[in-house]
Formats: C-alpha cells, sequence, structure tokens
C-alpha cells in the first residue's frame, strides 16, 4: 500500500510542477521596449533572476549585461521554486542533477530598449562510475565490502558538465516576467 502512495505523491507533484507554464504566446527574443530606457529594463532584469534565485555576477563585464553564476535546477519536491519550467524538465532536475546559467542582454535602441536572454542548460555527469558488467553490477552490494573500503573507491570521481543546450521555456519565462514588470 505504501509504494502505491508514494506513487500517487510522486504523479500528483508531477502534475503541479507541470502547470507553472510560460504565457501562452511566443516572445521574440530580442524583446523590443519603445518607451522604456536601458536602465529601467536592467533595474527589473536584474530583479526578476534575483526572484528565481540566480546569482548575478558582480562585478558586471559590461554595462547592460548580466550574467548569472550557474544555478542547480529545482526537483520535484521543490515546489517553491520557479526556475525550472514544466513537468518534464522538473523530472529531469529530480533524476539528474542539472544546472542553467542566464545572460541577459540590454541595449538602448531611439527611446526604448531591447533585450536578449539566453539560457543555457548543462547536466552533471560521472564518467566511469558505475559498473561496466553485471558481474560489476552485483559486487556493488556484496557484503563482504564494507562502506569504508566503498568510499574510497568513489572518492576520485572526476564530474564533467555536459551542454545540453538553450532552455527556451525558462528564456520564454524571463521575457514575460521582465515584460509583466514594466507593465
Amino acid at each position: 500500500m505504501r509504494p502505491v502512495l508514494s506513487v500517487l505523491l510522486f504523479c500528483a507533484a508531477m502534475t503541479a510542477a507541470g502547470c507553472a507554464t510560460v504565457a501562452s504566446g511566443r516572445f521574440s527574443n530580442p524583446m523590443t521596449f519603445t518607451e522604456t530606457d536601458a536602465d529601467t529594463v536592467e533595474q527589473v532584469a536584474r530583479r526578476v533572476l534575483m526572484e528565481l534565485r540566480f546569482d548575478v555576477e558582480y562585478p558586471e563585464s559590461s554595462e547592460g549585461h548580466l550574467a548569472t553564476d550557474p544555478l542547480t535546477g529545482a526537483s520535484w519536491f521543490e515546489f517553491w521554486r520557479k526556475d525550472t519550467i514544466g513537468a518534464m524538465q522538473r523530472l529531469e532536475s529530480s533524476l539528474h542533477t542539472t544546472r542553467r546559467r542566464a545572460t541577459v542582454s540590454i541595449s538602448p535602441t531611439g527611446g526604448g530598449s531591447q533585450v536578449f536572454v539566453k539560457v543555457t542548460k548543462q547536466r552533471k555527469s560521472a564518467p566511469g562510475l558505475g559498473p561496466e558488467t553485471i558481474g560489476q553490477s552485483f559486487n556493488i552490494y556484496d557484503p563482504q565490502d564494507m562502506d569504508l573500503v566503498r568510499q574510497n573507491e568513489l572518492a576520485p570521481t572526476a564530474y564533467e558538465w555536459l551542454d545540453m543546450g538553450r532552455d527556451e521555456l525558462l528564456e520564454q519565462n524571463i521575457l514575460h516576467r521582465i515584460l509583466t514588470s514594466l507593465q
């Protein structure tokens, strides 16, 4: 009975996570604001990134360019975080360690400004950590191997971050948040 309840709770959480989607319609990226100056848009963009729990790199590399430190993606039990959009990405972040890095470029155009948002996503990988044969997989839980011995085997693991491309759902969400904050 208990596993059935766990599965039902997991499905309910995944369904609720799927409700956090981007507004209908697609925003152009870069987006142009005809009546808002670049400084105001930069302040709003900084606030939006901070609401999503991104840490903006300081000092900025240049004026009108906000770059963030990598942020580990929210998993299914972190329902209060809004940096992972949609049920599939929430599930992916629960199964693999993923991280995102956002950059927002703001440039003045005429009397307004133009905003370009780019979010890149990466997945953590530990090559050579798992068993390579079926026989080795049976040896993982061998009672002869004590936990202390196994810790020494796992200690020198070299992790890599694999590029997964752009996260367009989060890009659209950031643009939507900037637009609604300016209205």
